[in-house]
């Protein structure tokens, strides 16, 4: 009678079980990394809020200035409705930008002034935007054809 549970045999299964533990784990491992840079590189994507940039007065690339004031340098007005290089708006404050940020900011004109267009989200500041090359690019398809591709 042979025996077939000799210490070779019981070390050979033994080492396949810890091979296939690191294989398994290293696998994983992979794959949570791969996970975490996609949600890197995917994460938060700009888009505009259609109705607000549609019932804007303008809508402006903009450099914010003075923040306290509400000041901005205007860069460019993309309706051509505001031909100032520097423009207050009376709610700038509530979106808590940074100083020389550069933004696409959709403005109302009322009787107290230019402001920041308001979003119909409830009790929220209204929106602005990183000016990036993708916003500008959702901006001239919004201006031209009036909705977000």
């Amino acid at each position: 009678m042979v025996r077939t549970d000799s210490r070779d045999t019981a070390n050979s299964t033994a080492v396949s079980h810890t091979q296939r533990f690191v294989l398994a784990a290293g696998l994983v491992g992979l794959w949570v990394i791969g996970l975490g840079v996609l949600s890197w590189l995917t994460a938060n994507p700009i888009t505009l809020n259609l109705d607000q940039i549609l019932d804007a007065t303008d809508v402006l690339t903009a450099v914010v200035e003075d923040i306290e004031v509400g000041r901005v340098s205007v860069e460019k007005s993309w309706k051509n409705a505001v031909r100032d290089e520097r423009l207050t708006l009376i709610n700038l404050r509530e979106t808590k930008p940074d100083s020389r940020q550069r933004l696409i900011i959709p403005v109302t004109l009322t009787n107290k002034g230019w402001k920041i267009t308001p979003s119909k989200l409830p009790r929220e500041p209204p929106l602005v935007y990183p000016a990036t090359e993708e916003s500008e690019r959702q901006l001239r398809h919004l201006l031209k054809i009036g909705r977000l591709p």
